[in-house]
């Protein structure tokens, strides 16, 4: 026991240092083997982003040929165009919008054509695979003013019979074509005429 030493008034308890025991500490070697560490997986996209990525991909899956991503990124609302399935049925009609989508293959068109003076509108997925072809049929000189036109339905502007409209512009052009040749004809004769005529001067 710990006395208490007085002297006078103050009462002073002596100082406890505390023993300084040894601390020992064991260490256990591993029993298990180390684990497998494999290299790591080759990097797929090189730092771009993954949104793009995606897309370039799925359009290689889609659209391998580039065919549609061409037309994508040259058709206009006002042009007539012509779809043929895989079952070889076909649809004519004039683009009035295009939906483009923005880092997916969701893309569409929306085609509208009269059959029997009744306005029908189709829309088309751009990238689906039961299309066996787009064919752009006719673009006009002049195009109406915005990118999608749904204000031309039951107007003055709204399409006629699509499909009629197109073989007439094939026989008019088929007809300046035939006109065309037969003036150059013509012309190629008269010039034939006149060096003859020369010829025979200069033989006289």
């Amino acid at each position: 026991m710990l006395g208490i030493i007085s002297t006078g008034r103050l009462l002073v308890r002596p100082r406890i240092v505390p023993t300084i025991q040894s601390i020992t500490r064991s260490f256990k070697t591993l029993r298990t083997e180390l684990p497998t560490v494999y290299n790591p997986l080759p990097k797929k996209r090189n730092g771009a982003p993954v949104l793009p990525f995606l897309q370039s991909q799925l359009l290689d899956k889609y659209d391998p040929s580039g065919k549609r991503r061409e037309l994508q990124n040259t058709l206009r609302a006002g042009d007539i165009i012509k779809v043929t399935y895989l079952d070889r049925t076909d649809v004519v009609g004039r683009i009035i919008a295009i939906k483009r989508g923005n880092f997916n293959v969701g893309t569409n068109i929306l085609i509208r054509n009269k059959i029997n003076k009744v306005g029908c509108e189709v829309r088309v997925p751009l990238y689906s695979p039961k299309l066996r072809n787009v064919e752009v049929l006719h673009k006009p000189k002049t195009y109406l003013p915005r990118g999608k036109q749904y204000y031309i339905r039951n107007t003055r502007l709204d399409v006629d019979d699509v499909e009629a409209f197109v073989k007439r512009h094939e026989v008019k052009v088929t007809k300046a074509l035939k006109r065309r040749a037969d003036v150059k004809a013509e012309k190629k004769a008269s010039r034939a005429a006149k060096r003859a005529a020369l010829e025979a001067k200069k033989e006289n």
